[in-house]
């Protein structure tokens, strides 16, 4: 079994595949400051709910973006492996299959790398990947599928966060996924509901059509990330949802590198 495993901000996510079959979806939460020891023991017992144990593994890769956290993280899921598969860890110098073009390639994240590989290989082009998390990620293929353009901004409920630490009197307020949000809002709460959620989907809306003007076409939209079932209902462009493009990105990119 190859897993894949994403260290984002908030959660370490780890998904498993037989061949192209995913198997199971697990995460834990990201404790940055933690040991390797502490990574090793709570990743052999999330992937024993799931029945992995090390000699199951063919494979591991991973991709981070929460640089103080990858050696350890690295060293528990080799230790986790058994000395008889590598850690391929994403960075420069791993083949990807990808075109980017930007003026610092090394500075894109790695998990917008992952994703745009499995968007690559879905083969729906020119397209723009969304990805709704801690932060609002925008990444741009072209019709050729490289790597074009990229956006980053703070998320949903960062951008809320921001607003309650920032601020002297707005409160705090909660954001409830399939909630309708009536754009007239009448009190404070409602309005910061309204300024992040149906802001973000404007945001999205907006510059998916620049792009779209920039690219000659109308580009496939994949949405993605814990986030997008907030903004996703109030979007006014079409748009698919998709979970797994990161991990799919992360097997291809493994297949690339593993000879």
């Amino acid at each position: 079994m190859l897993i894949t495993v994403l260290a984002e901000n908030s959660h370490i996510r780890a998904v498993g595949f037989e061949g192209e079959e995913i198997c199971f979806h697990a995460s834990i939460q990201t404790e940055p400051r933690q040991t390797s020891d502490y990574y090793n023991l709570m990743l052999t017992q999330l992937f024993t709910l799931y029945g992995v144990s090390g000699e199951h593994i063919t494979g591991v890769v991973l991709a981070s973006v929460v640089p103080q956290l990858t050696p350890a993280l690295t060293g528990a899921l080799a230790r986790i492996a058994g000395s008889r598969h590598k850690v391929l860890s994403l960075s420069s110098g791993v083949k990807t299959g990808l075109n980017i073009r930007s003026d610092q390639p090394q500075q894109v994240g790695t998990d917008r790398v992952a994703a745009a590989v499995g968007a690559k290989a879905r083969g729906k082009l020119p397209c723009v990947i969304v990805d709704c998390g801690t932060a609002t990620t925008f990444t741009v293929l072209d019709e050729n599928g490289a790597l074009v353009a990229s956006a980053i901004t703070a998320g949903v409920e960062l951008s809320l966060e921001a607003l309650r630490t920032q601020t002297a009197q707005l409160p705090t307020v909660a954001l409830t996924r399939g909630a309708k949000y009536d754009v007239m809002a009448r009190n404070t709460a409602d309005a910061m509901r309204i300024g992040a959620v149906l802001g973000a989907a404007a945001m999205v809306d907006g510059l998916v059509g620049r792009y779209a003007a920039c690219l000659g076409s109308t580009p496939q939209v994949w949405l993605t990330g814990d986030c997008a079932p907030l903004i996703a209902p109030h979007l006014s462009i079409d748009w698919d949802r998709t979970d797994d493009l990161i991990f799919e990105g992360l097997r291809l990119v493994w297949s690339r590198n593993r000879g």
